[in-house]
């Protein structure tokens, strides 16, 4: 109960938002769905770009996003083998159903003069990879619906190599069950030893109960609504 299912979106910075958008939708094919000021933040764009109903690729554009110098091998990989500081995503890997899908979307992107590099068997998948504007390294997958094998592709060696003993391998390949209390644990008070979100800086955040936060910061009015678009 309560487990994640997928990913709902992913929000990357821009600097261009309109070139992730072009890149997107007429390269890989997505839809544009979304196009906002972005809630509870000054000056900045949201888009999103539709996988399915409950899947979405977004983008963030803010002014200072331009000024932010990336650097490759910290900000971006270069390659989706490369390296970039801890924390940074290293690339970003889309499913698609079937080995047809996957080269379905190389031709895609290929008619549209972008080099395109695969597919590569590796084993539980198969993929094709491209870079993405601004640096962003990008995959195309296919498991064709079948899940991992766990047993197959947990290496004893690299287990050992990440400090991983036995029982928390055990741990890690089968988590403890929670029954949910319906949203009734209290919240506990912000733990430094812990991951501490540093937005936003006002710190009453850290004293509003879940109601203020619910009623304070919710905007659910969408930017076209049935009466502005009939005017």
């Amino acid at each position: 109960m309560g487990l994640p299912n997928g990913v709902h979106h992913l929000a990357i910075c821009t600097k261009d938002i309109k070139r992730q958008i072009e890149f997107f939708t007429d390269v890989v094919g997505m839809e544009l769905v979304a196009l906002y000021w972005m809630h509870g933040v000054d000056n900045t764009f949201h888009g999103f770009l539709r996988m399915s109903n409950s899947s979405s690729i977004a983008f963030v554009q803010h002014p200072e996003v331009a000024r932010i110098e990336p650097v490759k091998g910290v900000s971006h990989a270069g390659h989706t083998t490369g390296h970039v500081a801890p924390g940074v995503m290293q690339h970003v890997a889309l499913n698609v159903d079937s080995y047809a899908d996957l080269l379905a979307i190389r031709d895609r992107v290929r008619s549209r003069g972008v080099w395109i590099m695969g597919p590569i068997d590796h084993g539980f998948c198969k993929s094709i990879y491209l870079a993405a504007p601004e640096g962003i390294m990008l995959e195309f997958s296919t498991s064709e619906g079948k899940g991992i094998d766990a047993e197959a592709w947990i290496d004893p060696e690299v287990v050992a190599l990440a400090g991983i003993n036995a029982a928390e391998l055990e741990r890690y390949k089968h988590p403890a069950a929670f029954e949910s209390q319906g949203g009734k644990i209290a919240q506990p008070a912000p733990d430094p030893s812990k991951p501490l979100m540093d937005f936003p800086p006002d710190a009453r955040v850290w004293t509003l109960s879940d109601e203020q936060v619910l009623r304070t910061m919710s905007e659910t009015t969408p930017p076209v609504t049935s009466k502005t678009r009939a005017a």
